[in-house]
């Protein structure tokens, strides 16, 4: 999520929300380990589905269905050593 968050940020994540409505920055299991990425909801869409999409831009933005991610919470806050 470089240059928003970066490897070792500390971040607040709000377990109880989990819909990306509004959308937020949010963490994930996207089956290979738990990542911090944008999510909004692609309206519409039929089954349901979310836009997975990284502030860096070597990572395109991509579609999956609810059932194809584990929204685990929104970030609230996070924290920098400097």
């Amino acid at each position: 999520m470089e240059p928003t968050l970066f490897d070792g940020d500390t971040v607040l994540v709000d377990m109880d929300r989990k819909a990306p409505n509004p959308p937020g920055i949010f963490v994930l299991d996207d089956g290979m380990g738990l990542v911090a990425k944008r999510l909004q909801h692609v309206p519409n869409s039929d089954p349901p589905a979310v836009r997975v999409i990284s502030d860096n831009k070597h990572y395109p933005e991509y579609e999956r269905t609810a059932d194809e991610i584990v929204i685990i919470g929104r970030i609230r806050w996070f924290a920098r050593e400097i």
